[in-house]
């Protein structure tokens, strides 16, 4: 190889060279706070919020359902932060933003009155993969199945039933059973801290959620429900991802 072939060779691999090296540093806090806080992330945290908000209007709606509590958490931060180590499909992250976001209603009606019409409601496609559980269906199978000595419920071929709740890629829904464990009777907010955004929101502002799910329950005869919002089956809602050394970022389709 000749000098000049040399020369060539090492100038035409710089640009890929400068992209890697791109891809490997860090980007510092201020950077990443300017992601979250761009055009794009913002449209995306909007839309998410949006989304989340008719979920909870379309089940608030449902007769005989009242609505207690909405809390949501919006956080964006490094990867790591969510327990992200393995670069994905469009190469290392370097920021994610999620939501997680929780429902609280309270209902007088009988939990098997009830389910038929949260599904009419269309909320969501509900059932679990395979349909085994997680659907109307079955939850008002688990609901007339006789209990056993230990409490379990069985189904006709005499297996255990698993309790039940309403799921889907976008969406959870649980409640209260008279006869087994109930919903935490103290909603709680997640202890995080980031240094690039993080913020808690509950509607009303001013409420206390342990009393608001104390008096719901107080009579004996209401039963609290508690959706949960999320994406794809995971316990969030990924709204926006940045990534090293490309485009800036990209929203949640």
């Amino acid at each position: 190889m000749n000098s000049f072939t040399y020369v060539l060779g090492y100038l035409l691999s710089l640009p890929g060279r400068g992209l890697e090296a791109s891809r490997r540093i860090r980007p510092t806090d201020r950077r990443l706070r300017a992601l979250a806080d761009s055009l794009p992330a913002r449209a995306a945290r909007q839309a998410e919020r949006e989304r989340i908000e008719r979920t909870v209007a379309a089940l608030a709606a449902v007769e005989g359902v009242e609505h207690l509590l909405t809390r949501i958490s919006d956080h964006c931060d490094r990867p790591e932060s969510f327990d992200i180590h393995a670069p994905g499909p469009e190469g290392r992250l370097a920021l994610v933003c999620r939501m997680t976001a929780s429902a609280y209603f309270a209902t007088r009606e009988d939990i098997t009155d009830l389910l038929p019409r949260i599904e009419a409601a269309g909320l969501a496609d509900w059932g679990s993969p395979g349909n085994r559980t997680g659907t109307p269906a079955y939850a008002l199978r688990w609901h007339g199945a006789e209990a056993a000595d230990d409490g379990w419920r069985l189904s006709p071929e005499g297996r255990r039933m698993q309790a039940p709740d309403l799921s889907s890629p976008g969406a959870v829904l649980h409640w209260d059973l008279r006869d087994s464990a109930t919903l935490r009777p103290d909603p709680y907010w997640k202890r995080v801290g980031s240094r690039v955004r993080f913020s808690n929101e509950q509607t009303p502002p001013d409420a206390d959620p342990a009393e608001l799910l104390r008096t719901a329950r107080a009579d004996g005869h209401a039963l609290v429900l508690q959706l949960d919002l999320r994406t794809n089956w995971r316990e969030a809602c990924t709204y926006y991802t940045a990534r090293h050394g490309g485009p800036a970022a990209r929203a949640r389709p």
